[in-house]
């Protein structure tokens, strides 16, 4: 392949990747709250950033700089979801213990038992 092709090819990643980050970036402006703003954040962003490393790595294909953007790349893909879910998790806590998650509370009532005290639903 022509040498002209390739840097065409490695443009177009990286400017796919790009787009999705603005995308991303978008979505986090945009959506009101963090179990809203969880979805832009990890998914979105991530295949941005592969996107980017993959036209990077077809830029820079021969040379020993491979092996870093690769993992980088799987550092990214395997981390993105654990930390997407532990503030999710976090953020949904905070919001049933806020009271702001409210429309929760009957489902709990209904499929907890009453307390061994005697004052109710746990």
């Amino acid at each position: 392949m022509s040498d002209d092709l390739i840097e065409i090819i490695a443009a177009l990643f990286v400017l796919a990747g790009a787009l999705l980050t603005l995308c991303s970036a978008i979505g986090l402006v945009r959506f009101r709250d963090t179990l809203s703003r969880m979805h832009p954040a990890a998914k979105p962003q991530v295949l941005g950033l592969v996107l980017v490393l993959i036209g990077a790595g077809i830029r820079v294909f021969p040379d020993i700089d491979l092996g870093m953007l690769v993992l980088t790349a799987i550092v990214a893909v395997c981390a993105a979801p654990v930390i997407a879910n532990r503030v999710g998790n976090l953020a949904y806590r905070e919001s049933v213990e806020d009271g702001t998650i409210t429309h929760e509370a009957p489902v709990l009532e209904k499929y907890t038992g009453p307390r061994l005290d005697g004052r109710g639903p746990l």
